[in-house]
Parts: structure tokens; C-alpha cells; sequence
């Protein structure tokens, strides 16, 4: 008799989730320095790099423990409420930003 084992594409495992995190964060970190050499020039560019990197490792720094935190008070949901709730932030302020812009 053969045996067969049913096998899940690798999307539907927990392996993906390294490879998505990954994915988003280098996207993000790419293009806030593209906004950055694209609005700066000059010493005003390095003082901008020098204060994304701050806040980046600030980020690095509180997001782990208050998205553990979170994951200790509602579950495993936690992580994914993080992400989307951060993201819906990032949106919202990138989304005010432009239409200042736009204004002025």
C-alpha cells in the first residue's frame, strides 16, 4: 500500500510570517529614506537620517515588548493587531501629510 501525506504550501505554515515581517519592514525602511532624500538636501538630509535612525531603534525597542504585551492580553492576536493598527497609522499620517502638501 502507498502512503501519502498531504502537504501545505509553505504560505499556509507558520515559516511565511519571518519572510512577510521581513518583506514589510525593509519596504518601509526603503521608502522613508526615499521620502528623505527626496524632501532634504544637504546637512538638512544627514540631520533627517540621523533622527529616522533614532526613532527606528526607539521603535525597535518598544515595539517587541508592547506587542508581547498585547499578545499577553488578548492571545496570539495581538502581533497582527499591532502590525494593522501601526500600519493604519503609518497610512493615516502619510495620507494627512500629502494632502498638506497638496494644499500648500
Amino acid at each position: 500500500m502507498v502512503e501519502t501525506t498531504t502537504r501545505r504550501p509553505v504560505a499556509a505554515t507558520p515559516f511565511v510570517w519571518p519572510v512577510v515581517m521581513g518583506a514589510v519592514g525593509c519596504a518601509v525602511y526603503t521608502m522613508a529614506l526615499i521620502e528623505l532624500g527626496s524632501r532634504f538636501k544637504g546637512t538638512a538630509l544627514v540631520a533627517a537620517n540621523a533622527a529616522f535612525a533614532l526613532m527606528w531603534g526607539v521603535g525597535g525597542i518598544v515595539g517587541p515588548p508592547g506587542a508581547g504585551a498585547l499578545m499577553q492580553a488578548i492571545g496570539p492576536v495581538g502581533l497582527p493587531a499591532v502590525i494593522a493598527g501601526l500600519d493604519a497609522l503609518l497610512v493615516g499620517f502619510a495620507s494627512c501629510r500629502s494632502l498638506r502638501r497638496r494644499r500648500s
